[in-house]
């Protein structure tokens, strides 16, 4: 099954395991509206602890899904961390943060700025049908999301329509 990073227009970042782009976007309703960016990752694997309080904290990211997720959903920062200033940067958050001089702290502080506001302005896309549209300025939603449950109940009326008889599906 294909994996799915999806950005979302704060800043954050959801992976999900979908059949689709569609699938994707159906189960990431579930946290949030839609995603700004939502792309099909090349590689994905994850480790976590168990922490002595019962929970689970990201302990780190593959060698090759840390560095696209950086570099697909996070330009500004990913160019930012070229610099040889931070060489040594690790971009799983730990118990003991990274300390820089003031100037490295002002930069790191600048590019996470510049990728909370890049997506800021993102609008999601608007559902296809009239009843999808009407649905979503009631619900909220993603497009594909609303098209997805109108074209459930769509189907549904429809099967239950025997042929040759003279019902309306509505």
């Amino acid at each position: 099954m294909p994996t799915f990073c999806a950005r979302w227009p704060d800043g954050s970042f959801s992976i999900v395991g979908a059949d689709d782009e569609t699938d994707a976007l159906i189960q990431l309703d579930e946290l949030g509206d839609e995603p700004a960016e939502l792309w099909p990752m090349d590689s994905c694997l994850l480790d976590f602890d168990l922490t002595d309080e019962g929970t689970f904290r990201l302990k780190q990211f593959g060698e090759q899904t840390g560095p696209e997720i950086l570099e697909r959903g996070y330009p500004v920062l990913s160019k930012t961390l070229e610099s040889e200033a931070f060489a040594e940067h690790v971009i799983e958050g730990g118990a003991d943060p990274q300390k820089y001089g003031s100037a490295e702290t002002e930069m790191l502080r600048k590019a996470v700025e510049a990728e909370r506001d890049r997506l800021k302005s993102f609008q999601r896309t608007s559902a296809t049908t009239e009843r999808g549209k009407e649905l979503q300025r009631e619900l909220g939603g993603s497009g594909a999301y609303v098209d997805a449950i109108v074209e459930q109940v769509a189907s549904k009326r429809l099967r239950r329509c025997e042929p040759g008889k003279k019902n309306k599906p509505n």
